[in-house]
């Protein structure tokens, strides 16, 4: 699935929503795994020969990103493919809602970090929820836990889970294996939704994802979207803070994956809030940035995403005093 050259894109990003735990456990990713997919891709619509304005949202959260499903997200990436098509679907807080004109483009992108892991937690009848730190979340969006009011209970959750979670990873006493298969089975029903929405010529869909370093917890993010051209030979396991939070290993996981022919850019956000590191004249280690840096970033990051629902990253406070993300 691609989209044609020369168009003009125009991103209006209306989800989003990131926060997640603070260090790394050096989780490894292969790029020898074998495709989570065989994939017969659909016939693509011929070229556009025009320059036309498409509408997308290339920054969408769903049940499958922890701080997502804490606050009561259950729509999955299928709902949210049919949701970008003009379909009504549920909001978390019981009422439609709906898109007033189907979008063009659509891409889910959950957060790589511990992807499907809060919802595996709630299910009781899983593995996984059978860790004692778990016990806060069980059946967490069932029907009786869920309305405005427990938003209060549920503001405090995500940033101790994240904590226990990173903790038994180091320790030893969390199962890795068990958070793995979480990962690979959840990232293989993104894929899969993805494809199936795909509508040649007509609704452009993109497997996707969120790798969500930061300078620090809270503050100073260096988050981006990763964003594939296609869905075949993906990898089955994820680059996450994880493994790394120098966006410069990001860009060097991406070009090992464009040598074996996956395609892929990676789309920075809310740089308004990075605390002027998302583009500071120095690396992620402090170090002056040289010719080979540029050249690096501008092959794997040659977007910058302007505007979201959490407000516009390239505003400033005298300009958007309404808008609490200006910086």
């Amino acid at each position: 699935m691609k989209i044609k050259n020369n168009l003009l894109v125009v991103f209006v990003l209306i989800v989003a929503s990131c926060s997640d735990s603070n260090k790394s456990t050096n989780l490894e990713v292969s790029l020898h795994d074998k495709p989570l997919l065989e994939v017969q891709i659909q016939p693509r619509a011929l070229p556009n020969p025009n320059k036309n304005a498409y509408y997308g949202d290339l920054h969408v959260h769903t049940e499958n990103s922890f701080d997502a499903y804490t606050f009561g997200t259950i729509s999955t990436p299928a709902d949210a493919y049919k949701y970008a098509q003009g379909y009504p679907i549920q909001h978390p807080s019981g009422y439609l809602i709906q898109l007033s004109k189907p979008l063009d483009f659509y891409a889910v992108t959950d957060h790589g970090i511990f992807m499907g892991l809060m919802k595996e937690a709630a299910d009781t009848t899983s593995k996984f929820s059978q860790y004692e730190f778990t016990k806060p979340l069980h059946n967490l969006n069932e029907s009786a836990g869920t309305g405005f009011f427990s938003l209060i209970k549920r503001q405090g959750l995500f940033k101790p889970f994240g904590e226990e979670v990173r903790a038994g990873l180091e320790d030893g006493s969390i199962d890795l294996s068990l958070i793995l298969e979480v990962g690979r089975t959840v990232w293989q029903q993104t894929i899969k939704a993805a494809d199936d929405a795909y509508v040649p010529g007509t609704f452009t869909t993109f497997a996707a994802y969120e790798y969500t370093p930061s300078l620090d917890l809270y503050n100073n993010y260096l988050h981006r979207n990763v964003i594939f051209k296609d869905t075949n030979n993906l990898p089955a396991q994820l680059f996450t803070r994880n493994n790394s939070q120098d966006p410069e290993d990001l860009w060097d996981w991406m070009n090992q994956l464009r040598s074996n022919g996956v395609e892929s850019l990676a789309i920075p956000h809310n740089t308004n809030i990075s605390g002027g590191a998302a583009f500071s004249l120095n690396d992620y280690h402090g170090g002056p940035i040289d010719e080979e840096y540029a050249q690096n970033r501008a092959l794997n990051e040659p977007l910058v995403e302007i505007t979201q629902v959490k407000g516009t990253s390239e505003t400033h406070p005298l300009l958007s005093k309404n808008d609490e993300w200006a910086a």
